[in-house]
């Protein structure tokens, strides 16, 4: 088994290697799982001819690798590729010249199931074991269960590939793969803004009277504040379950719920919240009110309406998932557009949907919805 890539001669040995190839599986691993501020901490790689474990946490120049993936001469095969694709242009600036990403491919085709270990499984026998996947990816040294495990993850994409390059030509949905991965390719990576309304999305928070809503927001907002001040992860420093024990318990000590070493550690923390809590009172809260713009008028939302109908027949006669006919924000921009040519689709569609299905989108658009009977008396 190959060992871990951390300096820069080992690095340009490897980059050597995976030139020789027409093209190479990818795939990485990060530490979203641990970490506040996710990043990549391994790079695999694979041709038929060789395996490498790239190290990005070691001080090395990564920029000959950037320059090989970003060769559109040559293909790069990464399975569900949008996150990976964000990740490496946001932390190394790279970008993907010409990729294949084999999950759009199976999801065009309607091959299911959709994950890399239960395509392996079905296609060729390989049972992934996936116990590993949350790994904290970030510890070094890396230890030999760790490196076979993400090798193994790229070790079959490339056969994998070429045989969904196969299926694609024989299906006709050359265009439709290309175009999908170009856009994943294109991907950029844009940071979450802060949402000081987060607190509410939990479903139990419907539950809680005044005064532990107070307590709870409280102990949400300190949570936040910990986890981006030690890069850890929020549901490391204590998890929603903790905190919704304190602020229904109105906490003045351990209580059940709270596991000891999280209450050892943040306990006088934890109480200093609620006393500060209970001295500001009850919280009231007004509806959450979104920015969306002005509402769409009811005739796009007919339009709107009949587009998803047709599209979920048109998935189910080809046996795909909706959003592989079209999505959702296409859909809607054809129906505030009010397109009514193919012409007109084609500014926001792709060539190869107003091709297919151009005539049929365009027939459910115009359709006039069903007028009330007349009444005669």
């Amino acid at each position: 088994m190959t060992g871990l890539i951390d300096s820069d001669a080992a690095l340009v040995a490897a980059v050597e290697a995976l030139a020789r190839a027409p093209a190479l599986a990818l795939d990485t691993e990060s530490d979203a799982y641990f970490a506040y501020r996710a990043r990549v901490c391994l790079l695999q790689l694979s041709t038929p001819e060789a395996e490498f474990l790239v190290d990005p946490l070691a001080p090395l120049d990564l920029a000959p690798l950037g320059r090989l993936l970003a060769d559109p001469a040559r293909e790069v095969v990464i399975h569900a590729a949008e996150n990976d694709v964000i990740m490496m242009r946001h932390q190394f600036g790279w970008r993907i010249g010409r990729l294949f990403d084999t999950q759009v491919a199976s999801f065009a085709l309607g091959l299911k199931p959709y994950s890399l270990a239960g395509i392996l499984e079905a296609r060729f026998g390989l049972k992934l074991d996936k116990k590993l996947q949350r790994s904290d990816w970030s510890r070094r040294p890396l230890d030999p269960a760790q490196m076979e495990y993400a090798l193994a993850d790229t070790r079959h994409l490339l056969a994998l590939a070429e045989d969904l390059h196969r299926r694609v030509a024989e299906a006709g949905r050359i265009e439709e793969v290309e175009s999908e991965c170009a856009r994943i390719a294109a991907r950029e990576w844009t940071p979450d803004p802060p949402d000081p309304e987060a607190f509410r999305r939990l479903a139990a928070t419907r539950e809680l009277d005044p005064v532990q809503l107070r307590i709870w927001r409280d102990l949400h907002f300190w949570r936040e504040k910990e986890a981006e001040r030690t890069n850890r992860a929020p549901y490391r420093i204590a998890d929603d379950a903790a905190l919704l024990s304190i602020a229904r318990a109105r906490a003045k000590g351990p209580v059940r719920g709270v596991p000891r070493r999280i209450w050892d550690r943040h306990g006088r923390r934890f109480v200093g919240i609620v006393d500060a809590a209970l001295a500001a009172g009850p919280l009231t809260l007004p509806r959450i009110r979104r920015e969306r713009g002005e509402p769409p008028t009811r005739e796009v939302k007919e339009r709107f309406d009949r587009l998803r109908a047709w599209r979920t027949e048109a998935a189910t006669a080809r046996g795909v998932e909706p959003f592989v006919v079209a999505r959702n924000e296409a859909l809607f921009e054809v129906a505030q557009r009010g397109c009514r040519t193919l012409a007109e689709l084609g500014e926001v569609l792709e060539p190869f949907r107003v091709r297919e299905y151009g005539d049929a989108l365009l027939a459910a658009m115009l359709a006039s919805p069903p007028r009330p009977p007349h009444n005669k008396n």
